[in-house]
C-alpha cells in the first residue's frame, strides 16, 4: 500500500491561508502542513494547530520572502533588511555567509518548537533547501535536529530520513483529474510527499504571491469526495510525517 503525505505549504502566510489549510485537513485529504515562522499569521497558525492536534506540522524554512527571525544578518538580506526574493546557487555563492543561513534556519525551527509544536519534518519555501550551495547548511541542520526532510535535492545527501516528493500538483496540473493522471507516479513510491497550497484568499495573500487563484482550485480538489473515494479504491493511505 502506498502512503502519501499531502503536505500544505505556507501555513502562517496569511489568516486566509491558515483557514484554508485547516479546512482541507478537516474536510479533505491534507494530513500535514509546514509553518513559516517569520510570516504575519504565524501566531494565528499556532492557535489553530493547538485546536487541530491530528494535523502534522513541520517547518517551512524561509530564505526568500519577508524578513528573517534574527535581526543581525549582513549577507542574506537586502538594504531594507528583507530576504532576497529570488535565491539561486549563484547568489548564495556570491553573497551569503552560510553561518548566517544556518543560524537563521535554526532560529526558525526553534521558534516553532518553543511555541509548543511537535515538529515532525522540514522543508523550505521555494525549495531553497535543495540547492547545492546550501548543502553544508542542511547537513548541519539535520545533524542538529535529526528530523525527516522533504527530498528533491540537487545533491547526494547521506541521510536516511529523506522523503521523496512530487511538486506536480501545481499550476497547470491542478485539475479535477490530477490524481487519476498521476496515480502511476504516486504508486511508484512506498511513501511520497505531495506538495500542495490550499487556501482561502485575503489581501495579505494577494499582496505576497502571484500564486493565488490556483490555491482555491487546489482546495476544491483536495476536499473532493470523488478524490477521497478514488484514493481509497487505489489502496492509498493518508499519513503525516509523525507516522513514519
Amino acid at each position: 500500500m502506498t502512503k502519501i503525505i499531502v503536505n500544505a505549504d505556507d501555513f502562517g502566510l496569511s489568516e486566509a491561508v491558515n483557514y484554508g489549510i485547516i479546512s482541507a485537513y478537516k474536510n479533505g485529504i491534507v494530513r500535514s502542513t509546514t509553518i513559516m515562522p517569520g510570516m504575519p499569521a504565524f501566531e494565528h497558525a499556532i492557535g489553530l494547530l493547538k485546536e487541530n492536534k491530528g494535523l502534522g506540522c513541520g517547518v517551512h524554512m524561509t530564505l526568500s520572502v519577508n524578513k528573517p527571525i534574527l535581526n543581525c544578518h549582513k549577507t542574506i538580506v537586502d538594504e531594507n533588511g528583507n530576504f532576497y526574493k529570488r535565491i539561486t546557487n549563484e547568489i548564495i555563492e556570491e553573497k551569503f555567509d552560510l553561518d548566517e543561513v544556518y543560524e537563521e534556519f535554526s532560529a526558525q525551527i526553534d521558534k516553532v518548537i518553543n511555541s509548543g509544536v511537535k515538529v515532525d519534518h522540514l522543508d523550505s519555501h521555494h525549495h531553497v533547501h535543495i540547492l547545492k550551495a546550501l548543502r553544508p547548511v542542511i547537513e548541519r541542520i539535520l545533524e542538529k535536529y535529526k528530523l525527516p526532510i522533504r527530498g528533491g535535492f540537487e545533491y547526494e545527501l547521506n541521510y536516511d530520513k529523506v522523503i521523496p516528493m512530487t511538486e506536480s500538483f501545481y499550476s497547470d496540473n491542478v485539475t479535477d483529474d490530477y490524481f487519476e493522471n498521476f496515480i502511476n507516479e504516486i504508486k511508484g513510491h512506498e511513501i511520497i510527499d505531495i506538495m500542495c497550497h490550499p487556501a482561502f484568499i485575503d489581501e495579505n495573500l494577494v499582496n505576497s504571491t502571484s500564486y493565488v487563484m490556483q490555491r482555491i482550485k487546489e482546495y476544491s480538489i483536495l476536499t473532493s469526495k470523488k478524490v477521497q473515494e478514488f484514493l481509497t479504491r487505489n489502496n492509498i493511505e493518508l499519513i503525516n510525517y509523525s507516522k513514519l
